[in-house]
């Protein structure tokens, strides 16, 4: 892939969509780890009830603070910083959705 050690400790990543598919959390105060869900335009709750149960990330700036690694130093998952909360996204969501904007170090962010 190629991509697997983009992210490191200190790095601001944005939150964007895949497809019809961005990262979110639940309503759930409790819940910490950041889950794959459609984006809003598609209106897939119809039921009231059940209409906010997902709050999207899309477009969020997030900060990296933790990078936890398996034995080869490779990426299993991420503590990432988002709005004052600091929540937990596996790898390969976090591939797939974070866009790197700046490491630490870097004038450019």
């Amino acid at each position: 892939m190629g991509t697997a050690n983009k992210f490191k400790q200190g790095s601001l990543v944005q939150v964007v969509r895949h497809g019809t598919w961005t990262v979110c959390t639940t309503s759930n105060p409790q819940d910490i780890v950041l889950k794959e869900c459609p984006v809003k335009e598609l209106e897939v709750y119809s039921h009231p009830r059940k209409e906010n149960i997902y709050n999207s990330l899309e477009g969020k700036i997030g900060l990296i603070v933790y990078v936890s690694c398996n034995r080869l130093q490779q990426p299993l998952g991420y503590r990432v910083l988002i709005e004052g909360k600091e929540m937990f996204c596996k790898s390969i969501v976090a591939d797939k959705y974070f866009k790197l904007v700046g490491n630490q170090g870097d004038e450019e962010r």
